[in-house]
C-alpha cells in the first residue's frame, strides 16, 4: 500500500509538472479556416544534455515558424527568424542551462530522479488572414528553482516582409489605448502601471479584434507569474 501511494504521488507530481510546462495562453485560437495565407511549418531545434545513464537532464529548444515560398518578403522574414534562433542558443539562459545541468549531473544536485532543467520556446498561430500573421511564443526556463515564463509574438505582413509594430495592430493611439487597458488591469498596483507606462517596446501578439500585451515573470514585479492584458485590435 505504501508503495502504491508513492507511485500515485509521483504520477500526480508528473502530471502537475507537465501541465505547467505545456501551458499555452488561454486567449490562443486557431487561425480562421478560410484564411488565405502563405504556408508554413513549425521547426524545432533542440540540444539535450544527458547523464551517464543516458537520461536527458537538460534541454534547450527553440520552436519557430518557417514560411514557405520564394518571395523576397518571405526570405527576409525567414532570415530574421533564423537569426532569432541563433540568439536564443547564444543567450545567457541557454549557457546557464548547459552549465547548471552538467554541474548537477556531476555533483548529483537534482531535486528528484526525473528532474530536468530547460530553456525552451513553443509557438502557435494566433492569427492568419490575407498574409497577416501573428504567432504567440511562450518561453520557459527552469534550473532547479523557480519556473520562469515569458510571452511575446512574431507578427508579420507576409506580403511586404514587414514586422508589425504595436502601432500597426491597435485601433487609435496605441500608447493611450494600452495605458487605458493597463489602468483597468493593474487597478491599485501603481508600480506595475508605471512599468507599463514607461515600457518603450511592447511584447504582443494578436487574434481577431484583440491585441495581447505581454509581460513575463518578474517584469511587473509580480514574481514568477505572467501578466497578459488585452487591447482592442485592428484585425
Amino acid at each position: 500500500m505504501k508503495h502504491l501511494k508513492k507511485i500515485t504521488a509521483a504520477l500526480l507530481l508528473l502530471t502537475l509538472t507537465l501541465t505547467a510546462f505545456l501551458h499555452t495562453p488561454p486567449q490562443l485560437i486557431q487561425a480562421e479556416s478560410n484564411a488565405s495565407i502563405i504556408g508554413y511549418e513549425l521547426k524545432t531545434v533542440k540540444k539535450e544534455y544527458k547523464d551517464k545513464k543516458g537520461i536527458v537532464r537538460g534541454v534547450v529548444s527553440f520552436q519557430y515558424p518557417k514560411f514557405l515560398g520564394d518571395s523576397s518578403a518571405v526570405k527576409k522574414i525567414n532570415k530574421q527568424l533564423k537569426k532569432a534562433r541563433k540568439q536564443f542558443f547564444d543567450s545567457n539562459n541557454a549557457k546557464n542551462i548547459k552549465e547548471t545541468t552538467k554541474d548537477s549531473i556531476k555533483n548529483n544536485r537534482f531535486h528528484y530522479d526525473t528532474d530536468q532543467y530547460f530553456w525552451t520556446s513553443g509557438s502557435g498561430m494566433a492569427y492568419g488572414k490575407d498574409n497577416i500573421v501573428s504567432f504567440y511564443v511562450e518561453e520557459n526556463w527552469y534550473a532547479g528553482g523557480v519556473h520562469n515564463r515569458y510571452y511575446y509574438g512574431l507578427n508579420y505582413d507576409l506580403n511586404t516582409g514587414k514586422e508589425l509594430t504595436i502601432d500597426d495592430v491597435i485601433e487609435g493611439d496605441a500608447k493611450s489605448e494600452i495605458l487605458k487597458a493597463a489602468k483597468k488591469y493593474c487597478k491599485d498596483d501603481a508600480v506595475a502601471y508605471e512599468i507599463v507606462k514607461n515600457t518603450k517596446k511592447y511584447n504582443f501578439y494578436f487574434d481577431p479584434g484583440k491585441v495581447y500585451i505581454c509581460y513575463g515573470s518578474y517584469e511587473l514585479s509580480h514574481g514568477t507569474s505572467c501578466d497578459v492584458f488585452e487591447v482592442k485590435g485592428k484585425y
